[in-house]
């Protein structure tokens, strides 16, 4: 048996949704009517779900006595021996026929030929069969026998397009009365992602609501409700479902070691958590309440410090949080986490806001020399890299051109690239859905190459396979090419907006420090004076050392970095 572990609990809903329809089986051997529809593809392949809803034709009678029926039969009894290949080139034999008796059973056929092929393995070609099924619409029994294939093949296949829409546009109605206990919180959290891909805001709600506390899908539907609720300008609610997952996360951890996923999601809770406060506090210093706004940007900053420095989003967290720092005066804090993105252990990184951020600093506090120079560094890196940006952007007519320059991006080595530019190409790979969508390619790559390299290769069975494969290839291709596409834009978008913003911040600085010479060439004795300020100011707790900063860098060092600056205005 192909089903791991892992699977079994599907295998039971597969079973419990078998039972359920065993009557119905029965009368099938006497002449029941299915009602097969006439929509599936010649070559049992269609990836236009249009509205997922199916009108079913006329009932079309099955002949028990055909060859069809017996090739069914004897192909379903391979298939519970474990000769799924064997099975499988059984039925889509029949199914090439094309006579009355497979048309009639073509919802049996194709279920079985799809449950043959994923117990082998070849997900995508089960999938293919398998939305012929949903195709043929709910009167058959296989449609709903289809439905935990469906969410099974979609935890192999986490990238195909249709994952989420196919089971929202096909099975909502059926939800959650119709739907097995075993499958429910599952089913309930694809629905609810599919309804936020299409803003359809209170069914994500909904559909979360009947997730189940004891299913490991229920810190993600918290999640995904909470990040609803903001959408919605529900700030309680957001952060009543957002603790609540870091409720659930920290009971699941005391009880025993987290999953990766589940560390990424107690990241993903706390960024949101912090960026949530954060926006609150910049409403309240808009509407006048300025206390209360720094009360919420410290709440921002309480979370963002909460991020383990071996988490994947450390370096975002401590960027986002040195605007935290920024916005509640505490400039030497958001200096020093900026010293840390500085540092040659994170070259790779794209932050190219953070220097802008240093200047903000600096302007704010009237180091006007220190703005010229961060700004002159800016321009000297960013401005040839947005002109590069730019002319890749309009090179890049195609999705299939961008799909294979981001393909070549992930599989080229670094050093081939200027290393600014990297960063870019990195970041414009790092979207989830496109790194999902490239992830799928390669799959249906390796399905295709092992199918060519396997006994059944020169079949009929084998042909179809791969040519079902390459047009999933093809579609997927153009929707990994158009994401990409959006990608490269909007960090063009991005850079061109940067470089408005680095203007802006020069030409008010080139008036400010026109306006009067610095500080240290009015006063030979500045110099002293900043050091005396310094040896008052930044004296150590019992849990730090003081300790000079000289450009050199230390991994245990980073992120406790603190900058002292005093401000020149007015002076």
């Amino acid at each position: 048996m192909h089903l791991n572990r892992g699977k079994l609990g599907l295998r039971a809903a597969v079973m419990a949704v078998a039972m359920m329809f065993a009557p119905l089986a029965a009368e099938a051997q006497d002449g029941f009517d299915f009602g097969a529809e006439d929509s599936a593809s010649d070559d049992g392949f269609n990836f236009d779900e249009g509205s997922g809803t199916a009108s079913a034709s006329a009932p079309v009678a099955i002949d028990t006595s055909s060859p069809a029926y017996a090739r069914y039969t004897e192909a379903q009894a391979k298939i519970d021996s474990g000769q799924y290949l064997e099975a499988a080139q059984i039925l889509n034999d029949t199914i090439s026929v094309g006579d009355d008796a497979s048309f009639a059973m073509a919802a049996q056929l194709h279920y079985e030929l799809g449950r043959a092929l994923y117990e082998a393995g070849y997900y995508q070609s089960a999938l293919n069969h398998f939305d012929v099924v949903v195709q043929q619409g709910p009167t058959t029994k296989e449609f709903d026998l289809t439905l935990p294939y469906l969410v099974l093949i979609g935890r192999e296949l986490p990238g195909e397009p249709n994952r989420y829409s196919r089971i929202y546009d096909n099975y909502l109605n059926k939800f959650p009365t119709e739907v097995a206990d075993t499958l429910l919180s599952e089913v309930g959290y694809l629905l609810a992602m599919a309804a936020y891909r299409e803003s359809k805001l209170d069914d994500v709600v909904f559909f979360s609501g009947n997730v189940s506390q004891d299913s490991p899908y229920y810190g993600k539907s918290r999640y995904l409700e909470g990040v609803t609720y903001v959408r919605q300008n529900k700030g309680q609610p957001a952060l009543d479902s957002f603790k609540e997952v870091l409720r659930w996360i920290d009971a699941k951890a005391a009880n025993g070691t987290l999953t990766d996923d589940e560390y990424r999601l107690r990241d993903f809770t706390l960024a949101a958590l912090a960026r949530v406060f954060y926006q609150v506090g910049s409403t309240l210093w808009k509407m006048g309440e300025r206390e209360k706004a720094a009360n919420s940007w410290a709440t921002s900053i309480k979370y963002y410090n909460a991020f383990s420095r071996n988490s994947s989003m450390w370096l975002d967290a401590l960027f986002e949080a040195s605007w935290a720092y920024y916005r509640v005066d505490n400039f030497g804090k958001a200096l020093g986490l900026l010293l840390t993105l500085n540092s040659p252990f994170f070259n790779d990184k794209y932050y190219p806001e953070a220097m802008l951020l240093q200047a903000t600093i600096y302007y704010t506090n009237c180091h006007y020399d220190r703005v010229v120079d961060i700004l002159s560094d800016y321009k000297a890196t960013y401005d040839p890299l947005k002109k590069q940006v730019d002319t890749l952007v309009s090179r890049l007519f195609q999705p299939e051109e961008v799909y294979e320059f981001l393909h070549m991006v992930q599989n080229t080595d670094k050093d081939s690239y200027d290393p600014t530019l990297q960063q870019v190409l990195e970041a414009a790979v790092q979207d989830r859905d496109l790194r999902r969508g490239l992830a799928y390619i390669d799959m249906l790559d390796d399905e295709k190459a092992r199918i060519q390299s396997s006994h059944f290769a020169s079949t009929s069975l084998g042909q179809n396979m791969v040519q079902e494969i390459d047009a999933a290839r093809m579609l997927s291709i153009v929707e990994a090419g158009k994401k990409g596409k959006q990608r490269l834009e909007r960090l063009q978008e991005e850079l061109r907006d940067l470089s408005n913003r680095a203007l802006d911040i020069e030409i008010e600085t080139t008036e400010k420090y026109a306006a009067r010479a610095e500080l240290v060439e009015q006063d030979p004795n500045a110099i002293l004076e900043f050091e005396r300020e310094i040896d008052k100011v930044m004296s150590a707790d019992d849990e730090h050392l003081f300790w000079t900063f000289d450009g050199e860098y230390w991994k245990d060092e980073l992120g406790y970095y603190w900058y002292h600056i005093s401000s020149r205005c007015g002076r």
